[in-house]
């Protein structure tokens, strides 16, 4: 029985010593599984705040590009950004060496967004957008017990800002504004609430009627059939279109439901770039719900016109933005002008004053 006995003690030692190498080994592996998941959905986190980071600065980018030197400033792209990531939950770090950088066309660095410390608070003339570093930090749950305390997991974005490259996408509200009304010195798009003050560029403006409409006309444009489009989304067809005032009311929506131009006119430029003018007895709908919810609508701009009343025809340049605020009988619609933003593709030519900007993440 002595014998046995002392036989096993050993093999007990054997065990305990064995549970002793082994158990770091499982808390590693397991601590490596848990803790690698956790970084790998940190790591996507810090991804995503890169990316809203990049786009927030970009879009400020763009307002300089778009020549707003009070909007588009570097102070208003440092806090854009750090909006962005107090949103996400990620962190940023300003200035040097990692922190977020303006870039050029070609990607290179022009100098760090709101380091103040060093070239000065603004925004580099040839930057088209930022690169933001962001990271995530946390504290491991089993990887602790063996020393390892934090984690961090970074991630970057590249995107740019500029001038809506494209036409924009969706239903275009058919009252039309002359370019002129957006190039008077002085004017900029609206980035506030509609004020009462004439001198503020958030006081509504008359977009019909007005001297540089077409004769018979009252702004309103003869739009309708989509899928049947050309050129600025604007082109001819005889297609589903009619010029009374329920066929204008279905296409005013909401939402607006308006693609191309409902007959081609006598006259003027290549039709793919004009766009026909409704008649002024025809010119009647209700906006009440645009006014009411304050939403912004996609409007084209025009140069110059020609023809009168059912033959009148605008001459369309682009599109922009524009809050509604006032559509007394359809004949004379109000509105302050708002310059909106889309998704990508971006450029840093001007196409006319007012001219929608756009922002496009590219790494």
């Amino acid at each position: 029985m002595h014998h046995r006995s002392a036989c096993r003690h050993p093999a007990k030692g054997q065990s305990l010593v064995l549970f002793a190498v082994v158990l770091p080994v499982l808390i590693l592996s397991v601590g490596l599984v848990i803790d690698g998941g956790y970084a790998l959905a940190q790591r996507r986190a810090a991804q995503n705040a890169a990316d809203f980071a990049a786009l927030a600065g970009a879009r400020i980018v763009a307002e300089k590009v778009a020549g707003d030197a009070l909007n588009g400033s570097d102070q208003n792209a440092r806090q854009a950004i750090i909006n962005s990531v107090a949103a996400t939950g990620g962190t940023v770090t300003f200035g040097s060496p990692n922190g977020p950088v303006y870039v050029n066309s070609a990607g290179a660095s022009l100098g760090f967004v709101g380091d103040y410390s060093g070239s000065g608070q603004v925004i580099p003339g040839a930057a088209v957008g930022v690169k933001v570093p962001a990271s995530k930090t946390w504290a491991p749950y089993l990887l602790g017990i063996i020393g390892v305390n934090s984690w961090t997991a970074g991630a970057s974005a590249v995107a740019r800002g500029g001038y809506a490259a494209g036409a924009p996408g969706g239903g275009v509200f058919p009252v039309g504004i002359a370019q002129a009304k957006l190039t008077v010195p002085g004017r900029a798009p609206c980035g506030g609430a509609v004020s009462t003050d004439p001198n503020s560029p958030c006081y509504p403006m008359h977009m019909t009627p007005g001297s540089l409409n077409v004769p018979g006309g009252f702004g309103w444009l003869k739009l309708g059939a989509a899928g049947k489009c050309t050129g600025f989304g604007l082109g001819m067809t005889n297609d589903g279109c009619d010029n009374s005032k329920p066929f204008l009311q279905s296409e005013i929506g909401p939402p607006p439901d308006s693609h191309g131009c409902c007959s081609a006119p006598t006259g003027g430029p290549p039709p793919a770039d004009q766009i026909g003018s409704l008649p002024g007895n025809k010119a009647s709908a209700d906006c009440s719900y645009y006014i009411d919810n304050k939403i912004i609508v996609t409007v084209p701009v025009w140069d110059y016109a020609g023809g009168t009343g059912a033959n009148g025809w605008y001459h369309i340049v682009g599109f922009t933005g524009f809050q509604l605020t006032a559509c007394n009988g359809g004949k004379d619609v109000e509105g302050v002008w708002k310059q909106p933003f889309y998704v990508g593709p971006t450029t840093t030519t001007p196409g006319f004053a007012g001219a929608p900007l756009s922002v496009q993440l590219v790494n």
